[in-house]
């Protein structure tokens, strides 16, 4: 399947489950697998989707188990669904934040607005790059780490998120074992 296949599992989800483009916290994790180098991924059985969305819908997600979906030309099979709370956990991590700002200086700028927005108390890193294709073109974000977090307010943004795109896999935060790695 594409690397960059956050738009087509949205509207691959959205066919299955038309309430979910309506979902305002509703996000979808990038799919892992092993990159062949030419712009694809394998993915061995274990693969995983993973969707965020407020307890309330999960019933109604559990609907997926089941489905097939096509991604690149191939039929993926969801399998059988299981609920995760969110973790008491810092520091987060996400592969890709959007804001809008192509220049890193000013997704940095984005990243402290939106963090006194949600009146969380963080310390963060801006990593790589990342580039994804949505409907009006070509968008950049940057990976970001956020440590330094209050277990209270690390939930929170798991929930809420950061930026755009969140049905496309940006924005989405995870726990993360240290920042040891990345100073």
């Amino acid at each position: 399947m594409p690397i960059d296949h956050g738009y087509d599992l949205f509207l691959e989800l959205t066919r299955l489950l038309p309430w979910f483009a309506e979902e305002a916290l509703g996000g979808i994790h990038p799919i892992h697998g092993a990159d062949t180098g030419h712009g694809e991924l394998i993915l061995n059985r274990r693969a995983k989707l993973v969707v965020r969305i407020a307890a309330a819908r999960v019933a109604d997600l559990s609907k997926l188990s089941g489905q097939a979906i096509q991604l690149g030309g191939n039929t993926l099979e969801i399998g059988a669904a299981k609920a995760r709370p969110l973790t008491r956990h810092t520091p987060l991590f996400a592969h890709c934040v959007t804001t809008g700002s192509e220049d890193e200086v000013d997704f940095t700028n984005d990243i402290i607005r939106l963090l006194d927005e949600l009146e969380i108390d963080s310390r963060f890193i801006c990593g790589k790059r990342q580039t994804l294709k949505t409907p009006d073109g070509t968008v950049s974000g940057f990976s970001l780490m956020l440590h330094g977090l209050p277990v209270e307010h690390s939930l929170l943004v798991q929930q809420q998120g950061l930026g755009k795109h969140r049905k496309m896999g940006c924005g989405i935060f995870i726990p993360h074992k240290s920042i040891t790695a990345l100073t």
